[in-house]
């Protein structure tokens, strides 16, 4: 299917095996939106290129973070909020720690906390935090969460790895602990993980930035790939494959029913002013128009999966956002073009508007 548009958006169509094994179409159609004057956010020109791959960060192969996630996924359930950003303490006074909040009223609010460099310290009574150092920002990223690695019961053993955050520090293991030296602990993680200063507590990983599709609880929702998935699935999925696997925000930040464009993000903690950031996302959408051969038409309008929000730059009107609409198209060999056009939400889809290569 050829694929049209005049909008300032980065779009793909590409073939895809569902769920029940069916070959469907799947659209995905990508905006970028800057803040302007009047504090909207409106669509920059020109439209992103999609990612075709994942953009991964530093750190040894296989354990690194994922900065960037492909935009070439069949689909999602619900809608993963991405918040990219550096917790910032109030007005700016040096804190040894502080929360972290993003909230959308009425449908999600996610808490954790942040804290200066600290470590587990073995003393005479046993092991002990030290006082975290006073700092005005910590950088909300998974290589500051709980994970990472620790080392075996021998040298000669191999490291114990996090399979939730192996980007991450502070894990423990009998090995580290037998060694009695100092190790970092996690600066970024949830009040009452911080509150049970142990350890030996395995904490939960907080953060606000893609999972990698090998950490779990991620790639669980990919199914089962044993010898009968070999013998009789292959190339397909599994049996047991979720459209989850392609959900990359952390558990607490994907949001079911999706959201629609029309919502107010919040963001308290990634600003030194003592009001939070105030978010909200352009009121818009899009539809996938059909065309078939024989002149017949028909329309959907495409889902919105999708809101990675960039606030690192301490001033605001220098945040993004980027929004990507997804949908998938039942029958893709009846038709042979589509196009995309804009709507206001709240409205009926617009007039088909001339068609321009996209």
């Amino acid at each position: 299917m050829k694929l049209r548009s005049k909008l300032p958006v980065g779009a793909v169509y590409f073939k895809h095996w569902h769920t029940d094994d069916r070959e469907v179409g799947i659209v995905v159609a990508k905006a970028e939106f800057g803040r302007r004057e009047d504090g909207r956010f409106r669509a920059n020109q020109p439209g992103p290129e999609l990612r075709m791959a994942d953009e991964m960060g530093e750190g040894e192969e296989g354990y690194q973070p994922v900065l960037y996630e492909q935009d070439i996924a069949p689909g999602k359930i619900g809608t993963d909020l991405i918040v990219r950003g550096v917790a910032r303490s109030p007005d700016a006074e040096p804190m040894t720690d502080w929360p972290v909040s993003i909230e959308v009223p009425g449908k999600l609010s996610y808490q954790f906390h942040v804290r200066g460099p600290c470590e587990w310290r073995r003393g005479t009574f046993g092991w002990g935090l030290s006082t975290p150092e006073l700092v005005q920002e910590v950088p909300i990223t998974y290589a500051l969460a709980y994970g990472g690695t620790a080392p075996g019961e021998d040298d000669e053993d191999p490291p114990v790895v996090s399979q939730v955050n192996p980007a991450g520090m502070g894990l423990t293991s009998p090995g580290r602990l037998k060694r009695k030296d100092p190790f970092p602990a996690p600066q970024i993680g949830l009040l009452a993980d911080f509150m049970a200063a142990d350890p030996r507590a395995e904490m939960m990983v907080a953060g606000s930035m893609p999972i990698a599709k090998g950490w779990l609880p991620r790639r669980g929702f990919a199914g089962t790939f044993d010898a009968y998935w070999e013998r009789h699935r292959h190339p397909r999925m599994p049996k047991d494959y979720s459209l989850k696997y392609w959900n990359c925000a952390p558990g607490p930040l994907q949001v079911d029913p999706n959201l629609t464009g029309d919502e107010e993000i919040v963001l308290t903690g990634f600003s030194h002013a003592e009001e939070p950031l105030r978010i909200g996302l352009p009121r818009v959408g899009l539809v996938l128009r059909l065309m078939a051969e024989d002149g017949g038409e028909g329309h959907q309008e495409m889902v919105l999966d999708t809101v990675d929000i960039d606030v690192t730059d301490p001033d605001p009107m220098n945040h993004v956002m980027h929004l990507t609409w997804r949908t998938r198209v039942d029958r893709p060999l009846d038709w042979v073009s589509g196009s995309l056009d804009g709507i206001r939400l709240g409205q009926a889809p617009a007039p088909q508007a001339e068609e321009a290569e996209g």
